[in-house]
């Protein structure tokens, strides 16, 4: 019985493989409509736990379509959409932490995407993108918020130490939008390449993704804010001390 059990999780394991090489070289190759289509199929069926992961899956696309086709993107693309899957079909122990985890490499990835577009746009576009990123970020932070207060939920005796503003996870989010929207405009501003740009608004957006839902939960605790703090002021500084700044 164990080993039929294995088998059967080896299968699946490889069908989901497949999924993912499918899902980079039908973006590599194909037409962006006819790879949405592919994309859709791959992720929807089976529909089982579709919802709880669309918008990482429709961040996923989105960022598909503004990336520029190369063979490093489709394995990037690729593995993230395996992981998905992974997340999606139970496979991963810790879903919380994978979770947390796509989130940030999709916010890398999408503030990446936005500040190599539009570092030398012109301000409107930037403005607008801007927002379209931020909404995108909160959306993100909404699902991480929304799973950490359904899995508190669905123990019995721990709803009452949830966070109050658990009672709020749509205001959370808006904050969280308008918070995020300022941080990348103010990107825009600072005389660096691109990916300094990015990384400098990742790490404040990390700060976010990282501690909001452990808030929300109740489950903060100073030792987590404290090694969270400390580790992301030390790549701030190392970022800032290596970049080369512009007049």
């Amino acid at each position: 019985m164990a080993a039929k059990l294995k088998s059967i999780t080896k299968q699946i394991h490889w069908s989901l493989l497949v999924k993912a090489a499918v899902f980079a070289l039908a973006w590599f190759y194909l037409p962006f409509w006819l790879f949405l289509l592919v994309a859709l199929y791959l992720y929807f069926v089976p529909p089982f736990r579709a919802g709880k992961l669309a918008v990482f899956f429709f961040t996923l696309v989105i960022l598909c379509f503004l990336a520029v086709p190369g063979w490093f993107m489709a394995f990037i693309f690729a593995a993230l959409f395996y992981y998905l899957l992974l997340v999606k079909e139970l496979l991963v122990i810790d879903r919380r932490s994978a979770r947390i985890l796509l989130a940030m490499t999709l916010s890398f990835l999408l503030l990446r995407q936005f500040y190599f577009s539009f570092s030398t746009g012109s301000a409107g576009s930037a403005l607008m993108a801007a927002f379209f990123a931020a909404a995108l970020l909160s959306l993100l932070l909404g699902n991480l918020i929304h799973n950490q207060v359904e899995s508190f939920s669905d123990i019995p005796g721990l709803p009452t130490k949830l966070s109050d503003i658990a009672k709020f996870p749509r205001v959370v989010t808006l904050m969280a939008f308008v918070f995020f929207a300022q941080c990348i405009v103010i990107g825009l501003f600072l005389p660096l390449n691109f990916i300094y740009q990015s990384v400098i608004v990742f790490l404040v957006v990390v700060i976010a993704i990282d501690l909001i839902p452990e808030r929300i939960s109740g489950a903060l605790s100073p030792a987590k804010i404290k090694t969270t703090s400390i580790v992301v002021f030390a790549m701030l500084v190392l970022v800032l001390t290596s970049a080369k700044w512009g007049m």
